[in-house]
């Protein structure tokens, strides 16, 4: 009996244990434009975040057609309003892919599970020629 116990106990350390590895090592997921467009255009996500400035998301480049906008300094105080989202596949853009990298560090800091980083930002989308709402 306390045998039985005891195994138990170690497994349940272990799973701990794991779990507790999976959560602290989640990383966003890389990606380039062209897997993002993929993604877009089969209606496989369930939000695309941009985290540049308002005067960048109207600007020369434009914005991804759907993207909410909150910048990357805001994102943090302004969580809950995308929190629906959590199970969800996010897109996080920005200008290059510096500040979206922060932002998914964030948003998976934040127990978002599913989160897809543009490593080339908005400039990797505007170089294949992609359409965007200024």
């Amino acid at each position: 009996m306390l045998r039985k116990s005891l195994l138990r106990i170690k497994y349940i350390v272990l799973l701990f244990i794991v779990c507790t590895y999976a959560i602290a090592y989640a990383q966003p997921v890389n990606i380039p434009a062209q897997e993002a467009k993929k993604m877009i255009d089969s209606k496989d996500y369930g939000l695309i975040l941009d985290v540049r400035t308002m005067e960048e998301y109207t600007g020369e480049l434009g914005h991804i057609d759907g993207a909410v906008l909150i910048p990357v300094q805001e994102l943090k105080d302004r969580m809950k309003e995308i929190e629906k989202f959590k199970d969800k596949k996010v897109i996080v853009v920005c200008h290059s892919g510096v500040r979206s990298r922060k932002a998914s560090d964030l948003l998976m800091q934040s127990g978002f599970k599913k989160v897809f980083n543009i490593a080339d930002g908005m400039v990797g989308w505007d170089s294949q020629k992609y359409p965007v709402k200024r």
